[in-house]
Parts: C-alpha cells; sequence; structure tokens
C-alpha cells in the first residue's frame, strides 16, 4: 500500500510540472517582442557607452531583445514623452477617423509648448497629431484628449464635457499602458506637467516598441516640418518646424522629448533602422543637457552594429521597413 501511494505522489508531481512546463511555453508562444523585453533576467542587455543618462533602455522592436541597459526599471517623470501614449491612444481608438475634426475650445489653450491652436479653430486629428508630436503641443494633446474621450464615453452611454472626457481618456493612458507591458507607468494628463506622469526607460521602451512599427502612425514623423491649413472663424496655414533635432538623421524614423529645463532633466526616445532593417528603439531619461541626449542617443546607433554584428549586416531588401512618405 505504502508503494502504491508514493508511486501516485510521483506520477502526480511529474504531471504538476508537466503542466507548469505546457503553461509556460503557451505564455511564451502567444506573447510577442512586448512581453520577452520585460524580462531582467532571461533577457538581459549589456552596459551602453558612457554617458551622462541615468537610465538607459534599447531593444529590438522587431524581436523584443534588449539590448542596452542602464538603471532600466527606476521610475522617472515622462514629461512630453507622455505624448507617445496619447498618440497611441489616437489612432488606435480613431486611426480610420483621423479626418474628423474638432472645433478647438478655451479649455484647450492650456499653457507651455504650443501647436497654435487658437479659439473656434477647426482642426482635424491628423492635423492635431502632427502638432503634437512634431511641436510637443500640449494644446493639441489636450484636443485629441477630448475627442478621443468623448467618442469612448459615447460609445459605453454616458454624456460627455471636456472635463470628463479628458479623465477618460487617462483612465484609458493607464489600461493602454497596462496592455503594452508598462507596468510602472502613471499618468494625470494627456500631455506630460503633471509630476504624476511617470515611467521607466523599460516602459518607455515598450511603449516605443508599439509606436515606431504602426503603420498608421510613422508618417507623423516623416517630415520635419508640415504646413497645415485650419478652417473656423479665422482661417489661416500654419507652419510646423520640428523641434525633435535627431528627426530626419541618417535611419532614424521617429523621436520624442521630454524636457524640465529648470532642474536639468532631458529625456529622449528615438526609433530608427538598423543596417539589418530592424528596428530599434532608443530611451534615455535623465540626460544633464539637450545636447547631452542628443549626443548620446547618436552614440547608441553608432555602437549597435559594433556590438551586436547582426544588426550591421545591411539589408538586401529597401522596402523592408519603409518610413512613410513626407506630403
Amino acid at each position: 500500500m505504502r508503494w502504491r501511494q508514493t508511486m501516485w505522489h510521483n506520477w502526480r508531481r511529474l504531471l504538476g510540472l508537466l503542466s507548469i512546463s505546457l503553461s509556460v511555453v503557451a505564455v511564451v508562444a502567444f506573447t510577442g517582442p512586448i512581453q520577452a523585453a520585460q524580462s531582467t533576467t532571461m533577457n538581459k542587455g549589456i552596459e551602453p557607452p558612457a554617458m551622462s543618462a541615468k537610465s538607459v533602455f534599447v531593444m529590438n522592436a522587431d524581436t523584443g531583445e534588449v539590448l542596452y541597459e542602464k538603471n532600466p526599471d527606476e521610475v522617472f517623470r515622462t514629461l512630453s514623452l507622455t505624448k507617445l501614449v496619447t498618440a497611441y491612444i489616437l489612432v488606435d481608438r480613431m486611426g480610420d477617423r483621423l479626418s474628423e475634426t474638432i472645433t478647438i475650445d478655451r479649455l484647450h489653450l492650456t499653457g507651455g509648448s504650443s501647436a497654435k491652436l487658437r479659439r473656434r479653430d477647426i482642426w482635424t486629428l491628423q492635423d492635431l497629431l502632427y502638432g503634437m508630436v512634431l511641436v510637443s503641443g500640449n494644446d493639441a494633446s489636450l484636443a485629441i484628449a477630448d475627442a478621443v474621450g468623448r467618442d469612448l464615453l459615447t460609445a459605453e452611454g454616458v454624456p460627455a464635457d471636456t472635463a470628463k472626457a479628458t479623465k477618460r481618456f487617462v483612465e484609458e493612458m493607464g489600461t493602454a499602458a497596462e496592455a503594452l507591458g508598462a507596468a510602472n507607468a502613471t499618468f494625470a494628463d494627456p500631455y506630460g506637467l503633471s509630476a504624476k506622469n511617470a515611467a521607466t526607460a523599460r516602459d518607455m521602451g515598450l511603449i516605443a516598441a508599439k509606436v515606431f512599427t504602426d503603420a498608421r502612425l510613422l508618417p507623423a514623423w516623416a517630415c520635419t516640418e508640415r504646413r497645415l491649413h485650419i478652417d473656423g472663424k479665422r482661417p489661416r496655414d500654419v507652419a510646423l518646424k520640428t523641434s525633435l533635432e535627431i528627426l530626419g538623421e541618417g535611419s532614424v524614423i521617429g523621436a520624442k522629448t521630454g524636457s524640465y529645463m529648470s532642474k536639468n532633466i532631458y529625456n529622449l526616445v528615438a526609433a530608427w533602422h538598423a543596417p539589418n532593417g530592424q528596428t530599434i528603439v532608443g530611451v534615455v531619461l535623465g540626460s544633464t543637457s539637450n545636447a547631452a541626449r542628443y549626443g548620446e542617443m547618436r552614440s547608441l546607433i553608432d555602437a549597435l552594429p559594433r556590438d551586436f554584428p547582426e544588426l550591421g549586416v545591411i539589408a538586401t531588401d529597401a522596402s523592408l521597413r519603409p518610413a512613410g512618405a513626407c506630403d
């Protein structure tokens, strides 16, 4: 009897271990590059080149491989990097409706960096996207949050005004970040002024990996300058010239800064195509100056093919990763 009980106990242990193994295989099979980048032990990057940035995270957006990391799980204020999440939610929710318009209200005209919105302007969602990512318009961010928040509330059968719509949008930002694996990301507004907008470099890398491989978003960074026609009470043309110094350089396909100049905090997220055609995203948080963050990102771009030779093999298919046309 004791022999049978021992055998049965051993079989149960074996079946339990087998069940756990199959579960792990299933999780790995059904999670993509984003989940792969979350591991700090099985997928650990190497030390990046020396730089002032307090936190660094670089990953292959196509495979999820972490390439470089330095304090990747320390939480920092995201500042205007927040706008990457706002952009992602816009196209995720209303990507096929970017020609829709919104009439600008005084509540959209917040302080800080501006896309030159005026009260009673009529902007398309597409043009607001340009105004948000190219010149970091806080006003454009608020107008987007209002439009998308109203769409969410309408679908839920809830009456909406600008305040309620913006609050609903901020809730959606947390939901979206969590779905992308950005477990430490928190948000209080759609543009980044609040100190409660915070995340780690790893979080921002996971978000950027989604944003900069989304064909609906890449055209927003394809031009360093755009001229928009704005309708409304005072129809006019608006010229937007990017404040992103690295945009248009080499194989860079997109970027976003976040700055707190009075405290010498300079953040930068960028995406570029490696010589083999794969999309790489890099995050530097807490650089000591504007020049430093750009120089440090460029040093990462230059070091990558040396440290990871497989990425330096030149792709033969020039159309492997089109960055979007500048129109």
